[in-house]
């Protein structure tokens, strides 16, 4: 696994990153959600589609930066359930990227935030069949905990949660 080689800023989303977090996420899921997403769902995605979203959203998020361009981010949330009482909502990094530190520096940056505010539980989301990420949680620590279904498109699609204790 390669390092990151560019300095790596991670930073509060501004507004003018919407739009490279609607490149990386209409990206990541038209390339690593290729056999698992319904092709017909996949190939409808646009980016000016996702920038409107983005749009709305970018204050949740956290960047990671170099002196070019947006490599990825992460929707770090409160909870207050039963489960977990914090939550990565959504972790992504540029394709091309993956397997470069970007994404343990995201995820770290989290768990940071989170045990700064004495959260004792941590839950991830995805997909049960997307393998790579199962990987990378199963990696950072986590357990795997429940399963769950989700919606996009008119199919029901199969998901996993990792918990992670940030109290231990």
């Amino acid at each position: 696994m390669n390092d990151v080689q560019e300095p790596l800023i991670i930073r509060k989303a501004t507004s003018a990153d919407a739009g490279q977090i609607a490149e990386i996420v209409v990206e990541d899921w038209k390339n690593a959600y290729r056999d698992i997403i319904d092709d017909e769902y996949l190939d409808s995605m646009s980016v000016e589609q996702r920038y409107q979203i983005e749009l709305q959203r970018y204050q949740k998020y956290m960047v990671a930066v170099d002196e070019k361009e947006v490599l990825g981010f992460s929707w770090n949330e409160i909870a207050d359930n039963e489960d977990s009482d914090c939550e990565i909502v959504a972790l992504y990094v540029r394709y091309g990227k993956r397997k470069s530190g970007i994404g343990r520096a995201l995820f770290q940056n989290a768990i940071d935030f989170f045990g700064a505010l004495g959260k004792k539980k941590m839950i991830i989301w995805c997909l049960k069949e997307n393998d790579a990420a199962r990987k990378f949680y199963e990696k950072m620590g986590g357990q795997a905990y429940k399963t769950s279904t989700h919606k996009w498109g008119n199919q029901e699609y199969d998901m996993i949660s990792y918990l992670y204790r940030l109290d231990i």
